[in-house]
């Protein structure tokens, strides 16, 4: 059976903020074991909760001591072949990825919320399931506080730190590890130190990511059953729910964090492994078309009821139009006006241009609740930092031309 939408709006009725759920907001990056603990550490702050202090902590944390270990050790600088202030995948995962996936937290935070908010605001929600999407926010909320996640999620950390470390290690003597005679490779102080705090460190804050982005997404299927008031005619051609899509434009700023360490991997790969550039290039599309596929295809639960809205609202404005224009054609063309209106200063054509706006709006619908050029800016945005990699196959003086010839 196709879900059934309500096509008619009323006007009259506006969600009445006394009778809406008593709720949290949905702030999914405000909650779990780790956020606890900086709370009672003072890393947050009641009034501040997300602050650049933390951001400042996990450099202290990662790449300072790390910079203090090489410098002690005279791997800085020089001494071997990638000193440790010459080593891009430093300065992208623990200088840059680190602190910019708790940065982001600031901006992407409040706009969930938000966005979450205003399923009730803007009456998309009905007061008959207020009671089932305030269970859905308490439900994501609990599994945001779960503390056998995190350690689920920290124990997934240190495995993945494990296995790849040596896959993704550069062998050669670094900063990092020490060749032997034998031919195989034994951790500096600094090694140690980046293995069991720093890598794991940034995998956890990626994985504690995926986890409640997924949480998200979760709470946007079960809305997604609830009986969704959508209107054909929305201008922002996704029946309403235009909101969500904009909510889910700002993970551009999520996927530019993490290319961040993934150019300072491939940056070392090209300098110090003589890999070229163009080996990449499938990688890179590929990734370009999984960040498109994660922040478009959670949004299909919405679909079947956009395309019904859509549908219907083709059949229900279509008949109207139908009634109108054969009433106008009656009138002004036909002569058929008892009244005797003169058409000068008559509305009825202003009506009618408004009456196929509101029919092309309808024709325009999305099947998706994002816009395409919000899809392209979310690309870009996981490309951007890998655009530095073209100094490896051209010149400053080159690429600057070649950007205005795309802008000309």
């Amino acid at each position: 059976m196709e879900p059934q939408t309500n096509m008619i709006p009323d006007l009259n009725t506006i969600p009445d903020p006394n009778q809406m759920p008593r709720s949290r907001p949905f702030l999914l990056m405000e909650g779990g074991p780790l956020y606890r603990i900086e709370t009672r550490v003072g890393l947050v702050r009641a009034n501040a909760p997300l602050t650049i202090r933390r951001a400042f902590v996990a450099i202290c944390l990662t790449w300072l001591p790390l910079l203090i270990f090489t410098l002690l050790r005279g791997t800085a600088f020089s001494g071997v072949r990638i000193p440790f202030l010459q080593d891009f995948s430093a300065y992208g995962r623990f200088l840059l990825s680190i602190p910019l996936l708790l940065i982001v937290e600031l901006i992407l935070a409040p706009r969930i919320a938000e966005a979450a908010e205003q399923f009730l605001l803007s009456g998309i929600v009905t007061p008959k399931d207020y009671k089932r999407f305030d269970t859905a926010v308490e439900d994501g909320l609990r599994l945001r506080d779960s503390v056998l996640a995190e350690i689920v999620i920290a124990i997934l950390a240190y495995g993945f730190t494990f296995t790849t470390y040596r896959t993704l290690a550069v062998h050669t003597s670094t900063w990092y590890s020490t060749a032997k005679p034998d031919g195989s490779y034994g951790l500096t102080g600094a090694g140690w130190w980046e293995l069991i705090v720093c890598v794991p460190l940034l995998q956890f804050l990626l994985l504690r990511w995926l986890w409640r982005i997924f949480l998200w997404f979760r709470f946007l299927g079960h809305v997604s059953k609830f009986d969704l008031q959508l209107f054909g005619p929305h201008p922002d051609a996704a029946g309403g729910l235009g909101f969500v899509g904009e909510a889910q434009r700002f993970f551009g700023l999520l996927f530019f964090t993490y290319s961040c360490a993934v150019t300072g991997v491939v940056a070392n790969e090209i300098l110090y492994g003589g890999i070229k550039l163009q080996h990449y290039g499938p990688a890179i599309a590929a990734y370009a078309i999984f960040c498109l596929l994660f922040a478009a295809l959670p949004l299909i639960v919405f679909t079947p009821k956009l395309l019904v809205t859509k549908r219907q609202s083709l059949h229900q404005y279509g008949a109207l139009a139908t009634l109108y224009t054969g009433s106008f054609h009656r009138r002004w063309i036909q002569g058929i006006n008892p009244g005797k209106e003169v058409l000068l200063g008559s509305s009825d054509i202003q009506s009618l241009a408004d009456l196929g706006n509101s029919f092309n709006f309808i024709e325009n619908m999305k099947p998706l609740p994002i816009a395409p050029k919000d899809l392209i800016k979310l690309i870009l945005m996981a490309l951007l930092p890998m655009a530095s990699l073209l100094l490896s196959i051209m010149s400053p003086k080159e690429i600057i031309q070649l950007l205005m010839k795309v802008m000309v």
